[in-house]
């Protein structure tokens, strides 16, 4: 189900005007039908936005500056022309929510933050010492203008709009389909020599449990970007299972800077973390952490250049954590194809899963308490490479399809225009 919103009376219909009929917009009220008692009504849908860089047909000016005016005159309670910036006819945007940030705080990045925790003494500071404005930026002095990132509030004179992430050299979308192949990449992912395997969709985890330790290799079906994994950590913190937790992550270069990313000429690495428990941003925890004794001799990083990434490493804990060889382990997993600044997986590229080490069982963490025929568990056998291991696919990667095939059956697009 596609819902549109107003920009089909700004760009779609003027340009259908001799086929006598025209798009509409979603209206904000609708009706749906009733329903039992008993049953509930779940959805789930994604506004898409124009780009930032997009240019608006009608007034010449990008979405994002448009974006920007609008917020600030709402913010400021104007009631202006501003207003109807990127509206269609006389409508004009509104306030669906009115946030108040308490003093010594703004809102950034869809929250309200504390500038004192950035160093900035009060609410004036920028104007009066500085000459600067408050805002909220990304490290790369882009002031936000929605979406994911990693922001926060400063002084700045910047009137740039945040981008994406520079992409790496050949990212994911670029990659020759001629040379990363199915069959390539099925080589690539071969079980031989290990127990027990789980399809994990876009990675294949596989182990064997070595005198007392986990002999693990993490194969992804992505450029490198970064790919980690890891002891899931449920000790709360924004984003639950990832905050706090202690994994294996490896990087396509070092030296690393949130203004410029990892310099790639330098040699990959791999190195045991811990995520901060506040705090997701990769700057927050870009020091590897070194536990006494510990042996990470073990830990390598494979690639098929330009097209697929592994990780090997055997070892009985991370970051001293040991692993629990007799039960069940809640892990998490990660990779992204995109871009050298150790940012943001994407929906697809993560998951957290339980593994039973030495009966093999797998499964997706959400699944936990149901083993129904066609579930994502793992039986316990090695699945003997993707062409077999693919049986599983549909179910144990629904975790991360379930965003993007979701996405394709109900995408809402829904104008704050009035």
């Amino acid at each position: 189900v596609f819902m549109l919103g107003d920009g089909v009376n700004q760009i779609i219909n003027p340009k259908i005007q001799d086929v006598g009929r025209k798009l509409r917009a979603t209206p904000h009220a609708l009706s749906i039908p009733n329903h039992k008692e008993d049953e509930a009504r779940a959805w789930y849908g994604r506004m898409v936005l124009p780009p930032t860089d997009a240019v608006h047909p009608e007034h010449g000016d990008t979405f994002g500056n448009i974006r920007n005016l609008m917020i600030d005159a709402a913010g400021k309670g104007e009631q202006t022309e501003k207003l109807g910036l990127g509206c269609s006819s006389s409508q004009t945007a509104r306030n669906l929510e009115e946030i108040v940030c308490q003093e010594n705080s703004i809102y950034c990045w869809a929250r309200c933050m504390s500038i004192l925790e950035e160093g900035i003494p009060h609410e004036n500071y920028c104007q009066e010492e500085r000459n600067l404005r408050l805002d909220c930026v990304n490290p790369r002095n882009q002031t936000y203008t929605g979406g994911h990132g990693d922001y926060y509030p400063a002084c700045t004179a910047s009137t740039e709009n945040a981008t994406s992430y520079p992409k790496l050299p050949v990212y994911q979308e670029i990659r020759d389909p001629d040379i990363c192949t199915d069959a390539a990449y099925n080589d690539f992912a071969k079980t031989d020599g290990y127990a027990h395997s789980f399809d994990l969709g876009p990675s294949i985890f596989m182990w064997s449990v070595v005198d007392g330790e986990v002999d693990g290799r993490l194969v992804f079906d992505g450029v490198f970007g970064f790919l980690a994994i890891g002891h899931a950590s449920f000790a709360g913190g924004p984003h639950d299972a990832m905050n706090g937790a202690s994994i294996i992550m490896a990087l396509p270069g070092g030296d690393y800077s949130a203004v410029t990313g990892l310099d790639l000429s330098l040699e990959p690495n791999i190195n045991e973390y811990v995520i901060s428990h506040t705090a997701s941003a990769f700057r927050h925890w870009k020091e590897p952490v070194s536990v006494s004794g510990a042996n990470t001799s073990s830990y390598e990083i494979e690639v098929v250049e330009n097209c697929f990434t592994a990780i090997k490493f055997k070892t009985s804990e991370i970051n001293g954590i040991p692993f629990d060889l007799n039960g069940k382990n809640d892990l998490i997993w990660a990779g992204n194809n995109q871009d050298y600044y150790a940012g943001y997986h994407g929906y697809g590229n993560r998951g957290i899963f339980v593994v039973d080490f030495s009966s093999g069982e797998a499964y997706m963490k959400r699944d936990e308490g149901h083993n129904q025929d066609g579930d994502n568990r793992n039986d316990g056998n090695n699945q003997g490479g993707k062409d077999v291991a693919s049986k599983n696919t549909s179910d144990a990667s629904s975790m991360f399809s379930s965003w993007s095939t979701t996405s394709l059956l109900a995408i809402i697009c829904i104008s704050l225009c009035m």
